[in-house]
């Protein structure tokens, strides 16, 4: 497509994409929940719940089968096409000009991801609304609503996707990430951690023994480095390739997690510091941090998480929440988490309100 199509100014894209309100979009992504698929996901994400990847311990679980983690869900679609530019012709839309980033998700799960089950994700375009950042000026947070059903047509889970696109402001957008103590300042390697992790598991934990104000276990994710970068791309989304036109259009020789791997091209065209991160890459972290924390019985019924800072290649990452409320709501006993991702400085670039269902006594 010519220069001339693009869409060069948040303006301009403000009003093509409310054209496109309501719209369904025609691609109907899908990945079927195999064992290869689930412990692929769960391999990206550094989430070693035998829950979600080993079928052995799954059947002496209270499911009797082996099911998906819950946010399994962005290995089918990170659903941000609807967001990212609605019904607009894609080709039209530039980070040269118009850079994107993922800005949060309201998700509902509705009932589990069986092994085996095929998930398919529909999107529909959702509102747009115009507010001001003192570092970026103008943004547009625009949504995706995302439904996601299984072969037998049952509505398993729903997201409400928030992307942020803005104007290219030709610089990085700089933000705290220096060390408490930067002078101890280390490298601490993430593998290791997904197998010293210690979670709940069988054990359950009733809501009776909840109290306001608890503290869960950090979820400590190590220094953000390429291959944790490589491992969500390749292990959670696959290993799509980039055509000779995308390249040309992102002026970038790999745009290998969209443009992630090339700093040249996280710096000109989305405004980065270096090399970052995905979005819901974190988000899957905060759910980590919830399931690890409730164990085996309980049920993750919502995650709202917000993304306010990117999370850039080295990087040092720990997850920390607490109870923030317990509560009855149609007989079901709850549980509400605040969490929160924060990196060396101790800045939360990633925060969440999960809500939980607890067994009880």
């Amino acid at each position: 497509m010519s220069e001339s199509n693009l869409i060069t100014t948040l303006d301009e894209f403000q009003v093509e994409y409310r054209k496109g309100i309501g719209a369904v979009l025609p691609h109907r992504p899908s990945k079927q929940a195999t064992v290869d698929n689930l412990r692929r996901y769960s391999d990206g994400v550094g989430d070693y719940n035998p829950l979600f990847r080993s079928p052995d311990y799954a059947a002496t679980s209270r499911y009797e089968e082996l099911v998906a983690a819950p946010t399994f869900l962005y290995a089918v679609t990170l659903g941000v096409v609807a967001g990212e530019t609605g019904a607009i012709n894609r080709a039209r839309v530039s980070t040269q000009y118009l850079p994107v980033n993922y800005a949060g998700a309201e998700i509902d799960f509705i009932r589990p991801i069986w092994r085996d089950d095929t998930i398919t994700a529909t999107e529909t375009v959702g509102e747009t609304m115009r507010k001001t950042s003192s570092r970026i000026g103008p943004i547009n947070f625009n949504t995706g609503h995302v439904e996601f059903t299984n072969q037998r047509k049952e509505v398993v889970a729903t997201i409400k996707t928030l992307m942020a696109r803005y104007q290219n402001t030709g610089g990085t957008l700089e933000y705290n990430r220096e060390a408490k103590e930067p002078t101890q300042r280390t490298i601490v390697p993430a593998d290791p951690l997904v197998f010293e992790r210690q979670r709940q598991g069988k054990e359950a934990l009733h809501w009776e023994d909840v109290v306001e104000g608890d503290a869960l276990e950090p979820l400590q994710k190590g220094t953000y480095s390429v291959t944790e970068l490589f491992l969500f791309t390749h292990g959670v989304l696959g290993t799509g390739r980039s055509t000779r036109a995308a390249l040309a259009a992102e002026g970038s020789t790999d745009l290998g997690g969209g443009g992630r791997f090339d700093e040249e091209h996280a710096q000109k065209r989305r405004n980065m510091p270096g090399q970052f991160d995905f979005g819901p890459q974190r988000v899957c972290w905060l759910a980590q941090a919830a399931t690890d924390w409730m164990g085996d019985y309980g049920t993750l019924k919502k995650l709202h998480a917000s993304i306010r800072h990117p999370n850039i290649v080295g990087d040092t990452n720990t997850v920390v929440g607490k109870v923030t409320k317990k509560y009855v709501e149609d007989n079901d006993h709850l549980v509400e988490l605040s969490i929160e991702n924060q990196n060396q400085s101790g800045l939360a670039t990633a925060y969440a309100t999960a809500v939980i269902s607890l067994p009880t006594r």
